[in-house]
């Protein structure tokens, strides 16, 4: 009854979050869709937002098909018609987006840190015509890894398989194989240099940042300042950006542990999903008020949508 009620109140929440990332980062790419159609071009900030909302779009979309079918216990036969397409999309579209931030962090780490050194004088010259490039790269690497880690899997479920038939031949217990337990294991190990790279770039950022207010505050530049409150902004906006990554990792390694002991499934399998999911819902929505345009559009098309509440209420 307990394990009952925590399932529906772990899918309500992963419905909720799913809703506001659907709409969050669907914003996001349809703005900046409409800027590319006027100016047929993008800044690379927002080229690299796009790329981000569109693979965090797909991603939830997936993770919410694969709970709902698991919540309702669909049956077998749509789950057999589905069987490849989740994970090859699930493990494409996360280690994607997992990428398309870290190189956000990075890119922001370049253009605000103030740091003197030639190398990193040298990147953040160089980190807008890298951007595409980095992108691209990013396509391709998430590509091999689903490719690999798909062949891997299938190549342990035929080789378990056949082992379990000549078993089976001479008398022996079947023994069953479930390829999920090793395909989260495989797809969240990749994830580790990318946490890395953002974890690094944003703890220096924040010190920079930090830095170089305490300098200001020194020279007697008040905290009203501008330029202050630009940067205590930034410092904030990572600081949030960095708690809900990580979280989103413990997250899928907290899966992993609960897929090698069959319990994915379960409640505790339901609230690991809803943690895993808060992480691009919520950093969509941070990225929306920390920019300057995203967020006067979303303030006036909530207003627009207040105003259309109330004459249809009156």
């Amino acid at each position: 009854m307990v394990a009952s009620l925590i399932m529906t109140i772990g899918f309500t929440l992963l419905v909720i979050e799913t809703l506001v990332g659907t709409v969050a980062n669907g914003f996001i790419v349809f703005m900046n869709y409409i800027d590319w159609f006027k100016n047929r071009k993008l800044s690379p900030a927002d080229l690299i937002l796009t790329c981000l909302g569109l693979s965090r779009l797909a991603f939830q979309a997936v993770v919410f098909l694969d709970q709902t079918m698991s919540f309702f216990s669909l049956s077998t036969h749509v789950w057999n018609c589905l069987y490849l397409m989740i994970p090859i999309t699930w493990i494409f579209a996360n280690t994607a987006n997992v990428w398309f931030a870290t190189w956000l962090s990075v890119f922001y780490f370049a253009k605000i840190a103030i740091f003197s050194h030639p190398i990193f004088l040298q990147v953040k010259q160089r980190i807008s015509g890298l951007v595409p490039w980095l992108l691209l790269g990013s396509v391709g690497l998430s590509a091999i890894t689903t490719i690999s880690v798909v062949k891997t899997w299938i190549d342990g479920f035929s080789t378990l398989n056949c082992y379990s038939w000549h078993l089976s031949i001479n008398g022996s217990e079947m023994k069953t194989f479930d390829s999920s337990r090793y395909f989260v294991i495989l797809a969240t190990v990749p994830k580790v240099i990318p946490l890395l790279i953002f974890l690094s770039s944003s703890i220096l950022l924040i010190t920079s940042l930090w830095k170089h207010t305490r300098h200001l505050q020194r020279n007697g530049v008040g905290v009203r300042d501008l330029n202050t409150q630009a940067h205590l902004t930034a410092m904030k906006a990572l600081a949030s950006f960095s708690a809900l990554y990580l979280s989103s990792f413990l997250g899928f390694t907290a899966q992993a542990i609960l897929i090698l002991n069959n319990m994915n499934h379960t409640w505790q399998g339901m609230l690991t999903n809803s943690v895993i999911a808060a992480y691009p819902s919520g950093h969509a929505i941070i990225l929306i008020l920390i920019n300057p345009k995203l967020k006067q559009t979303w303030v006036r098309m909530l207003h627009h949508l207040q105003c259309s509440l109330n004459e249809m209420s009156s």
